[in-house]
This record gives C-alpha cells, structure tokens and sequence, in this order.
C-alpha cells in the first residue's frame, strides 16, 4: 500500500493575457493563460525588492468554457488545481514544461475597462 501523497495548488494572482483557447476535434477545449504571483522581500541592504513569478495555468472542458467567458486579461484570480510536469520533443530536443492543472477558479477583482476615449488620449504622447 502506498503512503498517502498530496498535488494540491492554491494560487491568486492577475492574469497576464486574455486566455488561449483551443478547441479540439471531439469538441472538448483547453483554456491557457499565465498567472503572476508576487512576493515582496527587503534584501540585505534593506531594500524593498519584488519578485514575480508567471505559472502556466491550463483549465479542461467546462471549465475552460467558463473561463473563456469569464476571465480576462488583468483579473485578479484564485486557482486551485495540482502541479503538472510534461516533456514532448520539438526538432529532436526533450522540452520540459511545468504547468497547473487547475479544476477550480474565483475572480477577486475584475481588470479596470478604459474607454476608447480616454484610451487613445492616454497613448497620444502628448502632454496633457
């Protein structure tokens, strides 16, 4: 008998592009997006330093259907799912890839809708 063993992911974090869908032959689609995660740390001098770290996030089937619809570029997002670990091998070379499987999501913000107005005043260039 094995010893009990735990996958389990808990992320929040905002979404770096609207997701990637692919819809496959049998009609089953696959959402993927990346999720930034920050951490804030003073390094030895005192300094205050952030590090952010982009997870690949992968949602199968119905949720992915969801997802297309309801998670955008900018949300600020908790995921939950397990740690995938995948190779495949591209003009003779073994890739490795480390994803998240996720099964579950909650949208804690919504990204900020800019109107086309302001939106073109904004990258003008000209000074205000």
């Amino acid at each position: 008998m094995f010893p009990p063993s735990l996958n389990k992911v808990i992320l929040m974090g905002n979404v770096g592009q609207d997701p990637k869908i692919i819809q496959f032959e049998n009609g089953k689609k696959l959402a993927t997006f990346s999720l930034a995660t920050s951490r804030r740390y003073k390094d030895g001098e005192g300094n205050l330093v952030e590090q952010t770290e982009w997870h690949k996030v992968r949602f199968n089937n119905e949720k992915a259907e969801l997802v297309e619809r309801l998670i955008k570029k900018g949300a600020l997002v908790t995921i939950d799912g397990s740690i995938r670990y995948d190779s495949f091998n591209k003009d003779g070379v073994e890739i490795h890839t480390t994803n998240i499987l996720a099964t579950n999501f909650e949208i804690k913000a919504f990204p900020k809708r800019v109107n086309p107005e302001e939106q073109a005043e904004g990258q003008s260039g000209e000074d205000a």
